[in-house]
């Protein structure tokens, strides 16, 4: 009797609680509508609430701690004055960075309609003020990638950190229009209209104000394999050299080709890296931050001459056991560097560079990473003072 008398009671609260809305002139109160798991595309996605759009939020919060051995001659060649790039003024520096994605996903009649979007708000030594970076934001469709994304020229960037010496290879994002072809059993080809003006690696480095208006995007190609073994790439890009002085324009080109292997055998996560580069008149394409980054200078007879330029980068990555990790790159950068000659650089600015990074990282927990880098650079001028530099860092990350 009990049990009848409190559902009695239950049901007349709930229509007095309805008849008084009502009369109140408010509509009853809608069920709610609780956030659901969106399992099709892995962990962290759910759907958005009254679509059928699954959204997953990500990012990180990174601490870091550098400390610089330096000389004269370094900081002036690569413009390191002060702040994070300060190593001629500070003995150390430091960086606090926050990441925030946002990866959204949708089926459509027409395929996988996804959009991706990465910002980064970053604090360096000599700075009060956050700096703010729209790191990448594209739509996918598709094969079709539209908005800022990684170049499609680009494969392999370095196993170690490169918090600040990166080895030589291409690592840019880049506003762009791409269509990616998928031939089945891991096998892709893709081809990229990139818009050179907007890459965060200096896609045209002019400090003498040497290239006139942005003629035309740069064409970049490339043929892909993924599968169980590991992954490998080659590539091309059509660089176009548009002179300010002049009509003279030139096409520059580089091409590439790089393979990364797994090795379970050694170690779950195991994995060895090779890459190759050679580029003329597009020196951004083989090494992401060149002493000397031009591309081409004008001669006396208003023609013009292109830097050319090869590169080699190798790298290992080991887990020594769940929570300690060990990653190592090691790369070698020739440049022939072109002759200014207008105003008496005879002949160009011809180095060869070396760059290395090693890391122990720790994973207490899942999420966390605390780890220990040392970046090293040196560079070998033919005329010239041959210079170096090390940067000792501790890294303190977490990811979400």
């Amino acid at each position: 009797m009990k049990k009848i008398a409190l559902a009695m009671f239950a049901a007349t609260v709930a229509a007095a609680s309805s008849a008084s809305a009502a009369d109140l002139g408010r509509p009853a109160p809608a069920a709610v509508d609780y956030v659901k798991v969106c399992d099709a595309y892995g962990e962290g996605f759910f759907y958005i609430p009254g679509s059928q759009t699954c959204l997953k939020i990500g990012g990180y919060v990174r601490a870091e701690y550098r400390v610089w051995k330096t000389d004269t001659a370094f900081g002036g060649l690569y413009g390191l004055t002060n702040g994070v790039k300060g190593p001629a003024n500070n003995d150390m520096t430091t960086r606090v960075r926050a990441q925030l994605t946002l990866d959204t996903r949708t089926n459509t009649e027409f395929g996988l309609l996804r959009s991706f979007t990465e910002a980064w708000y970053t604090v360096d030594s000599g700075r009060a003020t956050p700096s703010v970076d729209l790191w990448k934001a594209y739509i996918q469709l598709g094969g079709l990638t539209a908005g800022r994304a990684q170049s499609f020229f680009d494969f392999y960037t370095g196993d170690h950190y490169s918090s600040f010496f990166e080895t030589a290879h291409s690592d840019s994002q880049v506003n762009l229009l791409a269509y990616t072809f998928s031939f089945g059993n891991g096998v892709s080809a893709t081809l990229s209209l990139e818009d050179q003006t907007t890459g965060n690696a200096t896609r045209r480095f002019d400090a003498f104000s040497l290239y006139g208006g942005n003629k035309w995007m740069d064409v970049v190609g490339n043929v892909a394999i993924s599968q169980a073994w590991g992954s490998a790439q080659i590539m091309a890009v059509a660089h176009h050299n548009q002179p300010s002085y002049n009509n003279q324009d030139k096409w520059g080109y580089a091409v590439g080709a790089g393979v990364t292997v797994k090795l379970p055998m050694i170690a779950e996560g195991d994995s060895v890296s090779l890459q190759g580069a050679y580029g003329k008149g597009a020196l951004s394409y083989v090494t992401p931050d060149p002493i000397i980054g031009y591309d081409f200078f004008p001669n006396q007879n208003g023609s013009m001459s292109q830097t050319t330029a090869w590169s080699v980068a190798a790298g290992f990555t080991h887990n020594w056991n769940a929570k300690w990790s060990t990653s190592a790159t090691v790369s070698y950068l020739d440049v022939d560097g072109a002759s200014l000659k207008l105003i008496g650089f005879k002949p160009g600015l011809d180095y060869k560079q070396v760059d290395a990074g090693v890391n122990l990282v720790y994973s207490p927990v899942a999420g966390l990473t605390i780890g220990g880098e040392l970046e090293y650079k040196s560079a070998d001028f033919s005329k010239g003072p041959n210079t170096d530099a090390l940067v000792g860092l501790l890294r303190i990350q977490r990811n979400f």
